[in-house]
């Protein structure tokens, strides 16, 4: 092969590893194994189409962006927290999690007192119109959960949800022990993307 060229894959090669299952990562890299055998990476691509779809359905109808939604929900279930706590259920870095909240707070959906364990904080809850619109969208959203897992049996999809746990869990106390070994600057670059 000509250097400074990549051998081109041919369709049916393409077609075969990005269709829309998990091939699992059983080939060895010297049989053409790449990206798409990882289970990280079809995670991102299933949660990037998952916040599309999100998009799609609920800024239409809504006016909220996947990720205000996700902190009304988040909240929904958190009660009454500091942004870093919501944060940290959320997935969102704090300084994404602050712009969010800034605009949620604008528009009458979230309310905050101040925390009286610590004064230099602030508390927040869902306002009576962000619970019932959280409400309301959580229900839109259990809908779109069916069609995503239409193809799986229910007890498949417990299953899956089971599974996803497991892996979380197990995913976590790897990341802890990771960060455990990182050094500062490589905590704050993280903490900065």
């Amino acid at each position: 092969m000509p250097q400074g060229k990549t051998r081109s894959r041919s369709r049916d090669e393409l077609s075969e590893k990005s269709g829309d299952y998990f091939s699992g990562a059983a080939e060895s890299p010297e049989k053409g194994a790449d990206i798409r055998d990882l289970f990280s990476f079809q995670l991102q691509r299933l949660a990037g189409l998952s916040t599309r779809i999100a998009a799609l359905s609920i800024r239409p109808k809504y006016g909220l962006t996947p990720r205000e939604w996700r902190v009304l929900a988040v909240l929904k279930y958190l009660g009454e927290v500091p942004l870093q706590e919501l944060a940290k259920h959320s997935g969102l870095l704090k300084s994404q999690m602050s712009r969010t909240v800034s605009t949620m707070i604008e528009r009458g959906y979230i309310a905050r007192t101040a925390n009286p364990e610590d004064g230099r904080s602030i508390l927040l809850r869902l306002s009576p119109e962000g619970a019932v619109l959280s409400r309301r969208i959580l229900d839109d959203s259990f809908q779109r959960n069916e069609e995503m897992l239409a193809t799986l049996s229910h007890a498949e999809q417990q299953i899956l949800v089971e599974l996803l746990r497991r892996v979380t869990r197990t995913s976590s106390k790897y990341y802890h022990t990771l960060r455990s070994a990182a050094s500062q600057s490589d905590l704050k670059s993280i903490d900065e993307e």
